[in-house]
């Protein structure tokens, strides 16, 4: 009988954690929502396993799945469909259409569509940056998901996203928010490449 009843105070236990990061993560994507057109700061990092790749850091602008990137070694302009991909030091302007798996790759909140569904999931109390905060971690429950695995740092305070970590195969992209801020107001012209002011630029077109 005392077995029976550890195993169900276990079970209980384990519910409870899965419902609490759900309503932590729900007050993140409701949060964000509320933001806006965002405009953020960030450092993003990539990982081999456990050894780094290499890393950059820039600013980046968000209206719903449209993104501005201005980073150290790149420009990106993705208007919803289509991407301009510009490395100064090459001179040249790549155009694709990204797939899902480079999106999630960029986009810090691309988790916000998808963390609902395919995912176990549980939450602790932690501290990143001096700040107090809770630590979501989603498993993906079907082995073909392109994330497998994901950390989500939140402040506990106002649940801000502060970092958010994702594996795809044996590579972790980590991206770090470092300020963020809400209400901004962008055109769509802020996130297509504009010609006019890279003349002597080369565009090539990948799609």
């Amino acid at each position: 009988m005392r077995k029976i009843l550890t195993c169900i105070l276990c079970m209980l236990s384990i519910t409870v954690g899965a419902q609490n990061a759900r309503n932590i993560l729900d007050a993140t994507a409701a949060k964000i929502r509320q933001m806006g057109d965002v405009r953020a700061t960030f450092v993003a990092t990539v990982f081999n396993g456990t050894t780094e790749q290499g890393s950059t850091r820039g600013t980046i602008l968000i209206q719903g799945k449209k993104m501005q990137i201005m980073a150290d070694d790149v420009k990106i302009w993705y208007n919803g469909k289509t991407q301009w991909s510009l490395m100064p030091e090459s001179g040249e302007v790549n155009v694709s259409t990204p797939t899902e798996r480079e999106m999630s790759n960029m986009n810090p909140y691309s988790f916000l569509g998808f963390y609902k569904n395919g995912y176990k999931m549980k939450a602790r109390q932690a501290k990143l940056r001096g700040i107090d905060t809770y630590e979501v971690h989603l498993v993906a429950r079907n082995a073909s998901n392109i994330n497998q695995e994901i950390y989500v740092d939140v402040s506990k305070n106002d649940y801000t996203p502060l970092c958010i970590r994702v594996r795809q195969d044996n590579d972790w992209n980590r991206i770090s928010i470092h300020s963020l801020q809400g209400n901004q107001h962008f055109t769509d012209s802020d996130f297509e490449f504009p010609k006019s002011e890279y003349p002597n630029v080369e565009i090539i077109d990948l799609r």
